[in-house]
């Protein structure tokens, strides 16, 4: 059983507003913070064209396609047309790409951070457990655990907006008390595998 240490979701909601908010100014703008994200957050290397980037970055299309000038203007970004269409993507050539990565990897984790006190708040929860992209396994079946009662358009809500923030679309489970235990006892799959894997407990009130 792997569980991640959770202190780093607890920094006050304050610091990370402003850290946040400064990182926005050096940047010089959320779009172009959001196709950092993006380009650098890869596990694979791919291309985008435009209207791809505006829809998963729910984003204007000029705004997208401004940034992505003042991107390749700089270098960091490289373009080429397939298929009668502009493809973007990240400059690994480009003298900073590392640190750029490094500053991002830590403005990921202030996101969740918040996203983490924000999840808190949607429902009463006896067991909150974080898997997946919170713990760098991407292809894990969840990414949010719960067992309580929520409040699902709250969760939804908060969902879409990390997926406007970061381009990753979370996946949760929520199931109450009977049936959680009901599954344990079973030897559940699901369950064993969640349990025994790699995580991050936030809330736990069963002992699990």
């Amino acid at each position: 059983m792997v569980d991640v240490r959770v202190s780093r979701y607890y920094t006050t909601s304050t610091s990370i507003e402003q850290i946040l908010c400064m990182l926005e100014h050096i940047f010089g703008s959320k779009v172009r913070v959001k196709l950092l994200k993006l380009f650098l957050g890869q596990n694979e290397e791919r291309d985008y064209y435009i209207r791809e980037l505006a829809r998963l970055l729910d984003e204007h299309l000029n705004s997208v396609r401004r940034e992505l000038e003042n991107l390749e203007d700089l270098g960091l970004v490289v373009s080429h047309e397939k298929d009668k269409r502009k493809y973007y993507g990240v400059n690994r050539e480009f003298l900073l790409v590392p640190e750029l990565q490094s500053l991002l990897l830590k403005s990921n984790e202030l996101g969740e951070q918040k996203m983490v006190q924000e999840l808190v708040k949607v429902g009463s929860m006896d067991l909150l457990v974080l898997s997946g992209v919170f713990v760098g396994q991407k292809e894990s079946a969840v990414d949010i655990f719960i067992v309580g009662r929520v409040h699902k358009a709250k969760l939804e809500k908060l969902t879409k907006s990390y997926l406007k923030d970061t381009g990753r679309d979370l996946k949760y489970t929520v199931m109450n008390k009977k049936e959680f235990q009901h599954r344990v006892d079973l030897g559940d799959r699901f369950i064993f595998t969640l349990l025994n894997g790699r995580k991050i407990t936030v809330i736990n009130k069963l002992g699990i």
